[in-house]
């Protein structure tokens, strides 16, 4: 079981990386869409002065909107994750570990129960059911573990989609808001007030 769970620990951190692989890269964008923009309006000569601070605070404004929306994905992933990372594995996990201890528990149980010299037969009947049993239980089990530790490496994921999905809107509503931003420049302000 020691085994399993660490195997669950690195499929986790695994997918934990490749998550944050992609907040990373939707940072990267972002930030370039931000720093094109600021550098679009710093660098007009269309605009006076004061219609520079303007559009400066408009700017402002949009990039901590992005920046928000940015946060909100993470943390909409993060919600997502915690059954994803922390119930899905450990309810059967556990559940093997419950029904382990159990079992060691019943076999202390017969041994108490019977006469080990004159129901030795009786014993070693009991004995042999709880094992069957239990190695029935524990196959079937390891199976759900070896299947759940494999719930990542779909490309489909739907946490993976999920937070794909979020950074797409994010970023291409972040561009138009700076486009929205810099059209303010193309046209002096005119509109602004």
């Amino acid at each position: 079981m020691q085994i399993k769970r660490q195997a669950n620990s690195n499929a986790t951190l695994y997918f934990n990386k490749e998550l944050l692989k992609l907040l990373a890269n939707a940072t990267i964008e972002m930030r370039l869409i931000d720093n094109t923009t600021e550098s679009t309006i710093m660098q007009s000569e269309s605009i006076d002065e004061l219609c520079r601070r303007e559009v400066l605070d408009l700017f402002a404004t949009y990039r901590a909107n992005g920046a928000a929306d940015l946060q909100a994905c993470a943390a909409y992933t993060t919600e997502l994750q915690d059954f994803w990372t922390k119930q899905r594995f450990f309810i059967f996990a556990n559940a093997v570990h419950r029904e382990t201890t159990e079992l060691t528990h019943r076999v202390a149980l017969v041994l108490e129960q019977y006469n080990k010299i004159t129901q030795m037969d009786n014993i070693q009947e009991v004995l042999s059911e709880e094992y069957y049993r239990f190695n029935r239980y524990n196959n079937e089990m390891q199976d759900i573990l070896n299947y759940e530790l494999q719930r990542f490496a779909t490309p489909y994921h739907p946490v993976r989609i999920s937070l794909y999905d979020c950074l797409d809107m994010t970023i291409t509503f972040h561009q138009l808001y700076m486009e929205y931003v810099l059209s303010y420049v193309d046209n002096a302000c005119a509109n602004l007030n």
